[in-house]
């Protein structure tokens, strides 16, 4: 079943729903009346539009999610724990160098009061060309290692110790430094889609391999549990970016997160209509640059009405404004395609498990975001995956 459920037809399905959920909303409530914008419904047709031919897309590639590889991780457990330790430490000088650059510890700070998420954003200037690109890109590949250990554990009849639990926290506390919660969501949901498809059967594969049993029932119970205590997470720590003793209930910020992406879309498509508002492919694909370079681009161009300027626009937004509805139908059905690719090749081979579980984030949070358009998100952490799969077969025990 849970191979199934994170397949990219299921999770860009999700995904697309989230993104229009935000109309359900406003028809019982009206529209959000902090913001200036017409409901034109324009968004929900290039939606439905765009899932479509993602889903078209999937059709080009079979898969059995009941043929697996019996074993996938090559190196050999010990190995695969030096090769975390030694990234784990190069993060921890990477977060002091950090630090210096800031001036102060963010995450320590917001727990004081003393600055807001405003504070963190000014200061982040201040960061060596590449220096925060570099450090997500180090967290990503660090989770595609914890999520190795755990599949070589399980293969190797091995329970984990506490080496993993310290390289987790690293990775946990790596992730929510500047205050940033998207990274711990990726983390766990990176962690769960492994999981589903080595294992179909994720939660029970993670507790097993700690040496704990847990019955049915209160695995249940914890499938429950997780997404609630995510969403108290989300409330929490908006309530620690704004500061001044200001309380977001982590329900309402999740539904802000919904609305915004939909609030800027239709505030864009009233003015481009179906698209695009002037033809420019290299602004659709301008995120696939280094941050620095991408912000003077984006600056120095046409940029489309954002009502709620802190948010993104969604999966299509780039796409739209620069390339218009034949943009939105040629790239959804290329992403249905690369993504379906990955999850079948999972199945058998642990680089492109990886990678497809960094693919898996970008489908289930397409409501706000198209990380298949960013360098860091998704074509830097797969470079390394690659690099990982080969480092693996050259260490393997048989090359020894």
């Amino acid at each position: 079943m849970w191979r199934k459920i994170v397949s990219p037809e299921i999770l860009f399905l999700l995904g697309t729903l989230q993104a229009l959920f935000p109309y359900i909303i406003w028809m019982i409530q009206g529209p959000n009346e902090n913001y200036n914008y017409e409901i034109t419904y324009l968004p929900l047709f290039l939606w439905t539009i765009g899932y479509f031919f993602f889903w078209l897309g999937t059709r080009f590639f079979k898969s059995n999610v009941d043929n697996v590889s019996s074993k996938l991780i090559k190196i050999s457990f010990n190995g695969l724990k030096r090769i975390i330790f030694i990234i784990s430490v190069l993060i921890i000088i990477q977060i002091i160098n950090i630090v210096q650059a800031y001036g102060f510890l963010p995450i320590l700070e917001f727990f004081s009061g003393s600055i807001n998420i405003n504070d963190v954003n000014n200061n982040a200037v201040d960061t060596g060309f590449g220096q925060l690109g570099i450090f997500v890109t180090s967290l990503f590949f660090l989770n595609g290692l914890l999520l190795s250990l755990v599949i070589k554990a399980v293969e190797s009849h091995k329970k984990l110790s506490l080496f993993f639990v310290i390289n987790l926290l690293i990775a946990i506390f790596g992730t929510l430094i500047t205050g940033k919660r998207q990274g711990l969501f990726i983390l766990v949901f990176f962690i769960f889609s492994g999981l589903s498809i080595r294992f179909n059967s994720p939660l029970k594969t993670f507790i097993k391999v700690f040496g704990l049993q847990i019955s049915k029932q209160v695995r249940i119970l914890l499938y429950i549990l997780v997404p609630a205590i995510l969403i108290y997470f989300m409330g929490f720590i908006a309530s620690l970016r704004i500061g001044s003793g200001y309380q977001i209930s982590g329900t309402d910020e999740t539904i802000n997160y919904l609305q915004w992406p939909l609030i800027n879309f239709e505030a864009q498509c009233e003015q481009a209509g179906l698209g695009p508002y002037k033809f420019n492919p290299i602004y659709s694909f301008v995120g696939l640059l280094p941050y620095r370079l991408y912000e003077d681009y984006v600056m120095n161009n046409d940029l489309p009405p954002s009502p709620e300027p802190s948010s993104p626009v969604g999966f299509y937004g780039n796409l739209h404004w620069g390339l218009g509805i034949t943009g939105i139908i040629v790239f959804a059905l290329i992403f249905g395609m690369i993504s379906k690719y990955f999850y079948k090749r999972s199945f058998f081979s642990l680089p492109h498990l990886l990678i497809y579980c960094q693919i898996t984030w970008t489908l289930i949070a397409a409501h706000t975001y198209n990380h298949f358009l960013s360098l860091v998100f998704l074509p830097l952490p797969a470079l390394c995956f690659l690099f990982f799969g080969f480092l693996c077969n050259v260490l393997s025990p048989k090359n020894n």
